[in-house]
C-alpha cells in the first residue's frame, strides 16, 4: 500500500511542468572560458523564471544575470518536467529541476548550472 501511495505522489500532476509555472533557482556554477582556455568562476546567484504560454518562452525575473531575459521554449514535455530553450547565441536545457545554460560569444563561452524548484 505504501508503494502505491508513493507512486501516486511521484506521478501526481503537481509535479508536471505547465505554462504559467514559476521556478526559483540557485546557481551551482557560473563559469566563463575564453579562447585561450582560461576559466574564470563568478559569484553564484539566485534567479527566477516563468513559463509564459503567450510568448512561448521562459521569461526571467527583473534582477541578476538573466535580468528581463526572454528565451524561446521548445520541446516542453510536461509529464517529465523537461524542455529546451533557444536564443540567437544561447541554449538551455531543463530536466526535473536541473537547469543547464550555455552562451557562446566571439571571445568566450559562459556556462551556468542551477537547481530549481517550482512554486
Amino acid at each position: 500500500m505504501k508503494r502505491i501511495l508513493l507512486a501516486l505522489l511521484l506521478i501526481s500532476p503537481a509535479s508536471f511542468a505547465d505554462w504559467g509555472d514559476v521556478y526559483y533557482c540557485q546557481m551551482t556554477s557560473l563559469v566563463a572560458t575564453d579562447a585561450d582556455g582560461t576559466v574564470e568562476k563568478y559569484m553564484l546567484e539566485k534567479f527566477q523564471f516563468k513559463l509564459d504560454e503567450e510568448k512561448n518562452a521562459l521569461v526571467f525575473g527583473q534582477s541578476g544575470i538573466f535580468k528581463d531575459f526572454v528565451m524561446d521554449v521548445e520541446g516542453l514535455y510536461p509529464p517529465i518536467e523537461r524542455w529546451r530553450g533557444n536564443s540567437i547565441t544561447a541554449k538551455m536545457n531543463f530536466t526535473e529541476g536541473k537547469f543547464f545554460y550555455a552562451h557562446v560569444s566571439s571571445n568566450n563561452v559562459d556556462t551556468i548550472t542551477a537547481n530549481c524548484d517550482k512554486f
